[in-house]
């Protein structure tokens, strides 16, 4: 059983919801409602997990990995994208769903925005839909990132580029 005064939150789940119960540092509650993380007492649900797995927040007087991986299960949240989550927040990045299908966004520390593709490894996927998720994403004034997490959790970054050579001639 986790100590409260070990952690920053204590949540509880309403209506399929994560929602705060209790908050223990109204300093770090005000920051997560400036970051629209918590709006109308529910914290948002990748946050919420990721707090969790850190020990910063508590459900049900347990905290860690193990109750993380149960609410992953819960929601049914790929664990790859959970995963690029939680490494992009330990690297300090604020970390949104993107605009589509297995997208993360966050933030450079210069403040552009950067939307991550997440695949898991052996996930059969085209050049053609790389190519355009990444047309799509440089469209919306976002650096393409492609996140491929191995079967072990590791995670690769790429940037993702399309690059348009022209053909070479031997016109004189």
């Amino acid at each position: 059983m986790k100590n409260a005064k070990d952690t920053y939150l204590e949540l509880n789940i309403e209506e399929e919801k994560l929602m705060v119960k209790n908050c223990y540092d109204n300093e770090f509650c005000e920051q997560l409602i400036k970051n629209d993380l918590i709006v109308n007492n529910s914290v948002n649900l990748l946050e919420g997990i990721y707090l969790i797995a850190i020990e910063k927040a508590m459900i049900d007087n347990e905290v860690g990995w193990g109750k993380a991986l149960e609410l992953i299960d819960r929601y049914k949240i790929p664990l790859h994208i959970f995963l690029v989550y939680y490494d992009l927040r330990k690297r300090g990045r604020r970390v949104w769903i993107g605009p589509r299908d297995n997208t993360l966004i966050s933030e450079t520390h210069k403040l552009k925005k950067i939307e991550v593709f997440v695949l898991s490894e052996g996930s059969p996927i085209t050049t053609n839909k790389i190519a355009n998720w990444s047309e799509l994403a440089v469209a919306d004034s976002h650096i393409p990132i492609i996140a491929i997490v191995d079967k072990n959790g590791e995670i690769t970054y790429y940037e993702s580029r399309i690059y348009m050579l022209n053909s070479l001639s031997n016109d004189k």
